[in-house]
């Protein structure tokens, strides 16, 4: 009955130790505690008119990797490119969360942008490769794509 009992108790401890570890495992974004810079050629799609766009979206990381906020995001090129603007919350929380998905995957969360003709929302899907950011999404009667180059190099792992 003792060994039983240390048996189980040794399994419990083993199953607790794992759980408290598995956010060390989690996903997280490199580098940490960064800046990243994330730019080049996009597309709003308003109402099925493509309005071509550079974009450069500010994004910043923590310490450690597992909390990814997209902080500033400015659209130039055409004057229709140039008079929209993206709209974050309030404070003390006015950026888009991005979720990781996968080593290769993200969203960036409750996007919203300001354009002549109304205000686009939703979550925009995005694929990493490399120091590529790719953008694909709906945001209402919107459509975004794009592929944004990263300063420094922006990459999602799961160690």
């Amino acid at each position: 009955m003792k060994a039983q009992f240390k048996a189980l108790a040794m399994a419990c401890v083993m199953a607790a130790g794992t759980i408290v570890a598995a956010p060390a495992f989690a996903l997280h974004a490199l580098p940490v505690s960064s800046t990243v810079i994330a730019t080049g050629p996009t597309s709003l799609s308003i109402l099925g008119v493509p309005v071509p766009c550079t974009s450069t979206f500010t994004l910043t990381t923590d310490s450690t990797g597992t909390i990814i906020h997209v902080t500033q995001a400015v659209f130039t090129g055409s004057t229709t490119c140039s008079s929209v603007h993206a709209v974050f919350p309030a404070a003390p929380n006015n950026f888009w969360n991005v979720t990781l998905n996968s080593t290769t995957s993200a969203t960036i969360n409750s996007v919203q942008v300001s354009t002549p003709f109304g205000t686009c929302s939703g979550n925009v899907g995005a694929t990493i490769s490399g120091s590529t950011i790719n953008l694909s999404g709906s945001l209402g009667v919107c459509g975004v794509s794009g592929s944004l180059t990263t300063t420094p190099a922006f990459s999602i792992v799961n160690p």
